[in-house]
């Protein structure tokens, strides 16, 4: 278990067991949270993690599964599944990432919302809010799916329960009101030389000077963080014609675009793990493959690049 134990890790269990300070602002509260919650239970801040990671991955697995089979049937919806499960970097679903939870909560908030059921559907997009900075999109995801429900037309009693998404930053703000005196911390503490002074340009900038990097320097890290991205690019893309819940679209183009367009001094910095919850980008893959009658392959990729990647993060290696 420890040879799992890297880098963003760390900073859940501290933030866990201690609270937050300026440097660990940047990581949203709700992971951090579970992991206090289950520790009481487990006596142990890495088990509780793990226990957290690795029952979220559960959940997500059935929830994705039972989604995609509502609209693409049983054979897309296994290979949706397996993609999500085998994809290269998906080590940080298992691993004391906030990854697996974030996407539990977010399939659990479009499980309620296609069943109407807003209050439960916006509880659990808080929820995924407080867990990873993108899960403010689910608030127009859900409103766009309101709207075209209700004939191309917003009705504000209706939509009053998803502002509890986009007001759940405000809890968060007032946590690092308190242990900072800065409610807006977890922007701030980015812009500084400790987190190599993360700021947004405009989308692909980041990954085009990436590219420089690997060609002047050859980094090759620079061309895996590149690569993903730009192939992940393909897949949004293509979504547009293999997603036809358009609420769904949204969730993932937001998603991406957000990270896509941040950089870490000139550079970009984990491409490969923020768009593992993008599982949309699964669902046009999984179609993609079945049409090509490329599952087979592909599976057997997969599983190869996957295993290499967990070896190099078990063995220390950065890989996002």
């Amino acid at each position: 278990m420890d040879s799992l134990i890297h880098w963003d890790a760390g900073w859940f269990l501290r933030i866990a067991g201690q609270g937050y300070d300026f440097n660990s602002a940047p990581f949203f509260p709700m992971f951090p949270l579970l992991i206090r919650l289950v520790t009481f239970i487990t006596g142990n801040g890495v088990e509780a993690g793990f226990l957290v990671s690795n029952t979220a991955l559960f959940l997500a697995c059935f929830l994705l599964y039972h989604l995609v089979k509502e609209d693409y049937g049983e054979d897309i919806a296994f290979t949706t599944v397996f993609i999500m499960l085998f994809f290269p970097t998906a080590i940080f679903f298992s691993s004391i990432y906030s990854e697996a939870p974030f996407l539990a909560f977010s399939l659990g908030a479009f499980y309620y919302a296609r069943k109407g059921k807003w209050l439960a559907a916006s509880l659990l997009g808080a929820c995924a809010a407080l867990t990873r900075n993108i899960g403010v999109v689910l608030f127009l995801a859900f409103l766009y799916m309101q709207y075209r429900e209700n004939g191309f037309r917003i009705s504000v009693r209706k939509s009053l329960p998803l502002f509890l998404i986009p007001a759940s930053l405000g809890l968060f703000m007032l946590v690092l009101w308190k242990y900072t005196g800065d409610p807006l911390a977890f922007a701030h503490s980015l812009n500084t030389e400790y987190w190599g002074y993360r700021h947004f340009q405009y989308p692909g900038a980041g990954q085009l000077l990436n590219l420089s990097v690997f060609f002047y320097q050859n980094n090759f890290y620079a061309l895996f963080e590149s690569g993903m991205a730009f192939l992940f690019l393909y897949l949004v893309v293509r979504s547009f014609k293999y997603i036809e819940d358009r609420s769904l679209l949204i969730f993932l183009v937001l998603g991406f675009l957000i990270p896509f367009s941040s950089v870490v001094g000139n550079l970009p910095l984990g491409m490969p793990r923020y768009i593992i919850v993008l599982f949309p980008g699964y669902i046009t893959l999984a179609r993609l493959l079945h049409k090509n009658n490329l599952v087979t392959t592909y599976s057997i990729l997969s599983i190869i690049v996957f295993s290499v990647v967990c070896s190099l993060f078990v063995a220390g290696r950065w890989i996002s």
